[in-house]
Order: C-alpha cells, then structure tokens, then sequence
C-alpha cells in the first residue's frame, strides 16, 4: 500500500483528469467539485511537495465538498433557472394574452378556440360573444379570463 503513502502530483493530476473525462461523459456536474479539488491538490503539492499523504487526503476532501458546494449553489441553480421556464405551462404561456370571443360564455365557463388548441375558460360573470378579454390567470388547465 506504498501508493497511499506516497501520492505526488501526478496522482492527483491524473485522478482529476480521470474526474474530469467522467464529468464530461455525463454526471450532470456531480464530479465537476471533485475534479477541481483533484487538480487544485496537484498544484498545491507543485509548490509545496512534502506534504503527508493524510493530509493531502484531508485537504482533498474539505476542497472538493467546499467546491461542489459552490458550483451548485451558484452556477447549477442559475443555470437551471435560464431557459424557458413556461416550456410544459401551456396555460400558463397564455397569461396576458387578449382575443375576442367567439363563443358566448354563460354560467361563468366556456369553450374556446385559441391558436390549434380547445380551451376551457372561466369568467366571473356571462359574457357575450365579441367581448374583447385577457386572460389574467389559469386553474390547471382552465385559463381565467376577464373582459379587456
């Protein structure tokens, strides 16, 4: 076991290398903390190489918790939240959009053709058809409307 008792720069140069090939391949960014610690800890013994090998192996593991900690909470939410984030909404995509009825809505519900898409709308009152209305909310997918 003369490897764990002897770990140089090149160790920790090839093992985040290796984590890094992994990461690349598809982890969604779960070796990304370990991969930085590994080569961090290959600099670090470039400058100073005695360090024992307990304490490179205590030194790895603070860094890459404290390194996947921080890619998460600052890179991977921010990431997650770009995009699209109305992608799977339908009805919430619709909010804000205004057209005239062509249907008469009585008892407060009523069914309408928007775009290629059926829709079933609410209003809190009966309105006629040609009433100009937005849709200002949805229930699922029933979009709430209200005269404009």
């Amino acid at each position: 076991m003369e490897i764990f008792t002897n770990i140089t720069m090149y160790h920790w140069l090839t093992f985040g290398l290796l984590l890094l090939v992994a990461e690349v391949l598809g982890t969604a960014g779960f070796l990304i903390g370990a991969a930085i610690a590994a080569l961090a800890m290959g600099l670090v013994l470039w400058v100073w190489p005695d360090i024992g090998a307990g304490t490179q192996l205590l030194l790895y593991v603070v860094s890459a918790m404290s390194a996947t900690f921080v890619y998460f909470r600052l890179f991977r939410d921010e990431l997650e939240n770009r995009g699209r984030p109305l992608l799977n909404r339908r009805a919430s995509r619709l909010i804000g959009h205004q057209f005239e009825l062509d249907k008469e809505v009585k008892l407060g519900t009523a069914k309408v053709q928007i775009g290629d898409t059926l829709w079933t709308v609410s209003a809190d009152t009966d309105l006629p058809v040609g009433t100009l209305v937005e849709v200002i909310d949805t229930d699922r997918m029933t979009l709430v409307i209200s005269p404009r």
